[in-house]
């Protein structure tokens, strides 16, 4: 599969092997763990322009559920297997939430990321656009961009963020640190990023998670090639 996004009226085509770096390697949009649902396999570069959500590379995208360490799969978070490429897309990952355009009608919201290391509290989570923090939650940040759209980042360090409600933020912003929260307990360490947008889809106009995978793919081929 190739992959698109159309950039001043030119299509640009890169491989699924492409990357700045040597070793960065990735799966296809909707190829996602084996036995863990069926992903969504468009490669549309939804977000050409966003920066990568975190500070510095290497970053690391695939399961928290079905990968060790994760409640479907024995082992520990820090296995190193977690900390190499190649990239897997989760968007859609079998979970109970509504999603109108995973297959199965509901899955997972958005992507996770794994930091360079097994380490809470250490690496920092940035704006992937100029906008204002329209919400702090329990464990979540919402950025909101001039054209409305929203990007989700969940299970920060929230008792050590860099922004507050109404903040307006500027493209690379530090943010919070990537961590465990989820309430009263605690997920693994990772940043959940998910983006929601307006679509006309089924021939409505809809408000919907999309997927983030390919635009995270184009975003952290640049910041690994500065």
């Amino acid at each position: 599969m190739k992959f698109s996004t159309a950039v001043l009226g030119l299509v640009v085509v890169f491989s699924p092997c492409f990357a700045a770096a040597a070793d960065f390697k990735y799966f296809s949009p909707g190829d996602l763990e084996p036995n863990s649902g069926a992903g969504y396999k468009n490669s549309t570069i939804y977000f050409p322009d966003i920066r990568f959500p975190l500070e510095q590379g290497p970053a690391y995208l695939n399961s928290q559920v079905y990968r060790p360490g994760g409640s479907h799969k024995i082992g520990s978070q820090c296995d190193n297997s977690n900390y190499e490429y190649p990239w897997r897309d989760n968007y859609c990952e079998t979970r109970g939430w509504s999603m109108p355009l995973c297959p199965a009608g509901k899955g997972h919201q958005g992507q996770d990321i794994r930091p360079s290391k097994c380490k809470a509290d250490l690496y920092w989570a940035v704006a992937v656009d100029d906008g204002v923090v329209a919400n702090i939650g329990t464990y979540s940040v919402t950025l909101q961009t001039r054209t409305g759209t929203l990007y989700r980042y969940l299970h920060l360090n929230m008792s050590d963020l860099a922004v507050d409600e109404l903040d307006r933020v500027t493209k690379g912003q530090r943010i919070g640190k990537v961590s465990n929260w989820f309430g009263d307990t605690k997920t693994t360490i990772h940043l959940h990023f998910d983006v929601k947008d307006t679509l006309i889809y089924k021939g409505k106009r809809q408000i919907l998670y999309v997927s983030p995978y390919t635009s995270l793919i184009n975003s952290y081929t640049k910041l690994i090639g500065d």
